[in-house]
């Protein structure tokens, strides 16, 4: 088995308010990661590799829906995997009056993966089987950026799972009912394994591997994955899409509701908030949450509008664009989407559909606790306080969850106002 685990790196300063607290390793290291840029009818799809293990022990099986050949095969800098889970990052804040007072002025003024976790042996791909039992064609072989890549055909499971253990993949056994309603969807598999002779670890991590295609839909297969799967999975996606298509959602599963934009305060942040996602799974079974949806327009000067920054406003792409992910764009929606499901649960592959809903900026994030924000805020868990108190600043302080929204709402504004301001 391997995880897809990423770790991340210290947060930046923010536009309002401080990020502090647990830096989100936690809310990542028991996690599998995807990254899916999607436009027109075209999927750019990385998966982040970072199996520790001997690499001869290493192997994926990967659904695909179409023949790949090496020109749509790539591989990705780590470190732009890593900006990209630290800006989405859910966050702990700490906020203070002067903090919600100038916010309100400038308000005023204008505004275990599916990807089917398998072990492979050092060896060749044998070719097209013939396992005496249904055959399995080799569609494409090539070999890139370290991997021995297979895109295989077949007609029935117990040859393909044949053609797998005859290759050195051990997958499980089990899992031919899975494997069959793959094969009835008329999809392709891309066998994957580590080529010894070529792959290079980076701290000894293997390469992301990104597979570009063409599909009409937009889908995750996480039913794969649950052949070799104990226990509960998590994978988080972030989707990257042009601006005017808006945010994405998953269509198929539940969402779940997580309690956030409370005041918090405790010694492990991460450990919190995976208990969150752990509590509410629970106790609805199957389904995901939405950690942040933001547009990513650049402002001349100043990077992306973050608020706050939990990591640098600009993205270490090698062009300035997000094209280095798979999206032909200097600007984009990002959406975070944390999925959890037990492989029992798993019983359809995760469907999602760009939305068109634009203009979106919503974040995952929790509050240091202070009496002065007590009315702007409940504490997370306990409520409201019954005798809140108020910035010392005279004003009325909003005392519903539905007038503290109308504050949280606007510090996407302030900190667009703030970046523009230093810009000019």
């Amino acid at each position: 088995m391997f995880s897809l685990a990423l770790l991340l790196s210290a947060p930046a300063h923010a536009f309002c308010g401080t990020f502090v607290g647990d830096p989100g390793a936690t809310m990542t290291n028991d996690a599998s990661q995807v990254v899916i840029a999607r436009y027109d009818n075209t999927t750019v799809l990385t998966v982040i590799m970072d199996y520790e293990g001997s690499a001869t022990d290493f192997g994926i099986l990967l659904p695909i829906p179409e023949v790949v050949t090496a020109d749509q095969v790539g591989s990705i800098d780590r470190e732009l995997l890593q900006w990209l889970a630290d800006f989405s990052t859910p966050r702990q804040l700490e906020y203070t009056c002067e903090d919600i007072f100038e916010r309100k002025e400038l308000v005023a003024s204008g505004c275990e993966l599916g990807f089917g976790c398998v072990s492979a042996a050092d060896m060749s791909f044998d070719g097209s089987a013939d396992t005496g039992l249904s055959e399995v064609v080799v569609e494409a072989q090539f070999t890139e950026y370290g991997y021995d890549f297979a895109v295989l055909s077949a007609t029935e499971a117990d040859g393909l799972q044949a053609w797998l253990d005859a290759n050195g993949y051990a997958l499980p056994a089990g899992g031919e009912e899975i494997l069959q309603s793959y094969i009835d969807a008329g999809v392709y598999f891309l066998a994957v394994k580590v080529n010894l002779a070529t792959v290079e670890r980076v701290d000894g991590w293997l390469p992301p591997i990104q597979l570009r295609y063409s599909s009409p839909s937009l889908s995750l297969p996480i039913r794969i994955g649950t052949i070799s799967a104990a226990g509960a999975q998590e994978v988080v996606v972030y989707t990257l899409t042009p601006v005017f298509d808006g945010e994405v959602s998953i269509t198929n599963y539940p969402e779940l509701p997580v309690e956030q934009d409370c005041m918090w305060s405790g010694s492990d942040f991460g450990e919190f908030y995976s208990e969150q996602v752990k509590e509410a799974h629970e106790e609805a079974g199957a389904g995901w949450m939405r950690e942040y949806s933001w547009d990513l327009i650049p402002v001349a000067g100043t990077g992306y509008h973050c608020d706050p920054c939990t990591a640098e406003p600009v993205a270490p792409t090698s062009d300035g664009t997000f094209g280095d992910y798979g999206l032909p764009s200097d600007s984009a929606h990002i959406t975070r989407m944390r999925m959890r499901y037990t492989p029992g649960e798993a019983t359809q592959d995760v469907g999602m559909a760009v939305t068109g809903i634009t203009g979106i900026q919503e974040q995952i994030r929790f509050i240091n606790p202070s009496t002065e924000l007590e009315g702007l805020f409940p504490y997370c868990a306990d409520g409201w306080a019954e005798n809140p108190g108020s910035c010392p600043d005279g004003s009325s302080a909003p005392a519903s969850s539905s007038d503290a929204g109308v504050v949280l709402a606007a510090l996407g504004a302030v900190g667009l106002l703030a970046a523009r301001r230093r810009s000019s």
